[in-house]
């Protein structure tokens, strides 16, 4: 149309353009952006009206490296000025939709596609805006939900599936996006925390819609197990010190002790001094000692290891918060003594600790048993019903996540893993 407006999208770091247009409605407002692949094409590769604000119709072609791909996605209209003097479009992740390597037998992808229809992926990004949240992450986590349920649906009534686990990720990866803003913080001080408690509460409420899809099955004589791996608990603190958290390496508290040395070069970029550093921190609740023989650039004589240890476990009880002066760590131990707690071994660092309540990122660097702000905690959910289970039966036993398949195995008729962990809940069986 002549009165309409253009703009283009950028992709592959510009390499690759697709091209919007902006249409008025019969009322002579702007209320529709359409996306083309070029300017010859006659068909959109999805069309947006302002009312739908997403949609999950979009293929479209995308490159990695020199390959060209054809994938799906789906764009939000976040924004869009009713004279189209300014627009705002969010386009979520590419998904391969040849993609059925990742699917044993290969041809049950297609069948689930043909079915089901694409998968569109949810977004990980952007829990800082208040809008992503409402129109990105929570309609595209919900979008995934009823996926997997018809796919999952359609694997037991027509494929005869007679186990199926279905894991979803939409609570732990909304956690991470924006649990942190249901308590007001210096950092963000535009963040209204009653309304994050609105999109979690909305995120549960989709998580138990997508459950509620399975609950007729249990009329059909199945069995079915709701559990978790882990809750999620935010900080009292306002600014927790930068230990335990869960993406990288720790610094400042290993660089205040002593033991991680930082340089920096001629250009001011700063990195970890191996030539020093006697231990790091690493993601979660891992400190590893830079020992010789072992680590690459290693310094620490296996002579030293265990007196290193216990001068670090001393120094890590003694460290306190530089803003209130209370301890930040609850416990903290050798690798060999962290068998206790399930995590030794040479996957687990040569010192395994924990932070005190209050301190907690989100949930690798907390004892399950630790609360949160706002009621929050890690410990995680156990919920079953069904034949072979006990009706309106509430267990006073302790139930980790390493008995959930032994118990499962049990309930089965199936052998039990080997090396298996845990027990089998026998108090729950009917």
């Amino acid at each position: 149309p002549a009165d309409s407006r253009e703009f283009i999208i950028g992709m592959n770091k510009g390499l690759v353009r697709r091209y919007g247009l902006i249409v008025k409605n019969e009322q002579g407002v702007y209320d529709t952006v359409r996306v083309y692949r070029s300017k010859k094409e006659e068909q959109p590769i999805p069309v947006i009206p302002r009312q739908q604000d997403i949609t999950f119709d979009a293929v479209d072609t995308f490159v990695i490296g020199e390959e060209e791909k054809s994938g799906c996605c789906f764009y939000a209209l976040m924004d869009l000025a009713e004279d189209a003097s300014f627009v705002r479009v969010y386009i979520g992740p590419f998904m391969d939709i040849n993609g059925d390597h990742h699917f044993q037998p290969r041809e049950l992808y297609h069948q689930l596609v043909e079915h089901a229809g694409y998968i569109y992926s949810p977004t990980f990004t952007g829990g800082q805006y208040p809008d992503v949240v409402e129109k990105v992450i929570l309609p595209s986590w919900k979008q995934f939900m009823d996926w997997q349920a018809k796919a999952i649906n359609y694997a037991i009534t027509e494929e005869r599936y007679e186990v199926i686990f279905s894991h979803m990720h939409n609570i732990d990866a909304m956690g991470h996006q924006f649990w942190h803003w249901c308590k007001a913080r210096k950092r963000n001080p535009s963040v209204d925390p009653a309304q994050y408690m609105g999109f979690l509460e909305q995120c549960y409420q989709d998580t138990d819609d997508y459950i509620g899809q399975f609950l007729p099955l249990l009329d059909d004589g199945w069995t079915i197990f709701l559990f978790s791996d882990h809750g999620f608990l935010t900080s009292d603190e306002e600014e927790p010190p930068v230990l335990g958290d869960p993406f990288g390496i720790n610094v400042p508290v290993m660089e205040a002790l002593g033991y991680t040395v930082l340089k920096e070069d001629e250009n001011g970029k700063k990195a970890i001094d191996w030539t020093k550093t006697r231990a790091l921190a690493t993601r979660g609740n891992h400190i590893w000692i830079n020992l010789k023989g072992r680590n690459p650039q290693g310094i620490v004589d296996p002579a030293d290891r265990y007196a290193l240890e216990e001068e670090i476990i001393t120094a890590l009880y003694a460290y306190r918060d530089p803003h209130n002066g209370k301890r930040v760590i609850s416990v903290a131990m050798h690798n060999k003594d962290a068998i206790l707690l399930g995590v030794s071994g040479p996957e687990c660092g040569d010192v395994v600790y924990f932070t005190a309540e209050g301190y907690n990122k989100i949930h690798a660097d907390s004892l399950s048993t630790q609360i949160g702000y706002a009621g929050t905690s890690v410990s995680p959910i156990f919920i079953a019903a069904g034949p072979g289970i006990k009706e309106n039966f509430v267990t006073d036993r302790i139930i980790r996540q390493v008995d959930v398949a032994p118990t499962l195995a049990v309930l089965g008729g199936v052998r039990m893993p080997a090396q298996c962990e845990g027990a089998p809940v026998y108090q729950i069986f009917a």
